[in-house]
């Protein structure tokens, strides 16, 4: 994929430590997106941790024009605080760069849904927004200039596509704003989730509800839908995004305070190949493990904490295949076999106990590979016992 190098713009900086709240991993705006001008994006999400001040990166990463942003703005628990640039109230970011606004004094509190409004005065390239059932979503406005609008004039959103056969909650993500971090007097060590749907989906969020305030732990969501650990996404599927080996460094090591990180990649490296990617793609279970270790390595050197969850059961869903299964169980005990201190044992968590090839019927969306509601959740129960388990290993990191 092309445009894959970020610069990085810092706002005004503060003595205090910065640690990310809440993430995404962006989509490709240009693969499926239409042209908008003279509108307002609000999003509207539900932070972490809390702090005593609040900034926004916002990224063109994936553009193909300047990205201008003529006003923005941050709510929270009805208190309204303008987000400011070097300054300036907007900002021209350059294709493939991204920005940090100046500190925003604004309180946030443990848990709490902001509103961030951003002006797009020009034509803007980004994807169509869906409706969403989650505690974030992205809805675009009637045209004008409606920052911190305290009644939101949004236009009614497509419901998101899904199988007929599958009940999906899906966390709409979004375009251009990529992280909100926070600062206070307590800094927090930030667990990055990088993965592919069935971490977009969700359990990262449900994880950061799990934690108790003062666990010192702050986990934020970059899984794409359709992502995979070793490949690229071919030129008919861009918005799956850039291989987990490619976008480590992006979407895991820049992100502010990041401690810890959690791969959940692999499923889509099995089930992709040839149907909607080359069948020359289809990884043996000594790539896929060299993959993995590419990443333990880079996590390493950056001085982070890396684990692996195990990838879950896929029988019954599309593409599945007696060679794929023994795929999927070699890289699942060659996970394991890192020990308890790596290993997140996902594909444990929601296997059903009397067929350990398929999704619990409990955990299952209807589609077999995609887990319910209900599999969110375990999965998020699953993540936060082992964070906390280790927690007394983990340090917090600052940028």
């Amino acid at each position: 994929m092309s445009k894959t190098s970020t610069s990085l713009t810092r706002g005004a900086e503060s003595p205090t430590a910065w640690h990310a709240t809440w993430a995404q991993a962006l989509p490709d705006v240009c693969a499926d997106g239409e042209w908008f001008a003279d509108v307002t994006l609000r999003s509207s999400l539900r932070v972490g941790v809390g702090g005593d001040q609040v900034r926004l990166q916002f990224s063109n990463q994936f553009g193909d024009h300047p990205l201008h942003i003529g006003r923005s703005a941050v709510s929270a628990g009805g208190r309204t605080a303008a987000a400011t640039f070097d300054g300036r109230d907007h900002v021209t970011i350059p294709v493939g760069a991204s920005v940090v606004t100046d500190p925003i004094d604004l309180a946030v509190a443990h848990h709490e849904i902001l509103n961030v409004d951003f002006y797009l005065p020009e034509r803007t390239l980004f994807p169509p927004l869906f409706a969403s059932a989650s505690d974030f979503t992205c809805q675009a406005s009637e045209p004008g200039d409606h920052v911190g609008a305290a009644e939101f004039p949004a236009l009614s959103a497509e419901p998101f596509p899904m199988p007929d056969d599958a009940t999906i909650t899906v966390h709409e993500s979004g375009p251009f704003l990529r992280t909100v971090e926070v600062a206070g007097p307590v800094p927090h060590a930030v667990v990055v989730c990088v993965g592919d749907s069935i971490t977009a989906m969700g359990w990262p969020e449900v994880a950061a509800s799990l934690l108790p305030e003062g666990s010192g732990l702050s986990v934020v969501n970059r899984g794409i839908p359709g992502n995979r650990l070793r490949f690229d996404a071919g030129p008919a599927n861009l918005p799956n995004g850039r291989s987990g080996l490619h976008r480590f460094a992006d979407d895991v090591l820049d992100t502010a305070g990041v401690a810890q990180v959690i791969v959940a990649l692999g499923t889509n490296d099995l089930g992709l190949p040839g149907e909607f990617e080359p069948i020359e793609e289809l990884p043996t279970a000594a790539e896929l493990i060299a993959g993995y270790q590419t990443l333990l390595k880079q996590a390493d050197a950056a001085g982070i904490r890396a684990r692996i969850a195990t990838i879950t059961a896929r029988r019954g869903s599309d593409n599945y295949d007696d060679e794929r299964e023994r795929t999927r169980s070699a890289v699942n005990e060659w996970i394991r076999g890192l020990g308890p201190d790596v290993v997140i044992d996902f594909d444990e968590a929601l296997r059903s106990a009397t067929s350990p090839l398929e999704l619990d019927e409990r955990y299952d969306s209807g589609d077999r590979l995609h887990p319910s509601d209900a599999g969110q959740e375990q999965l998020a129960r699953t993540a936060v016992a082992a964070l906390l388990s280790g927690l007394s290993q983990t340090a917090p990191a600052s940028h």
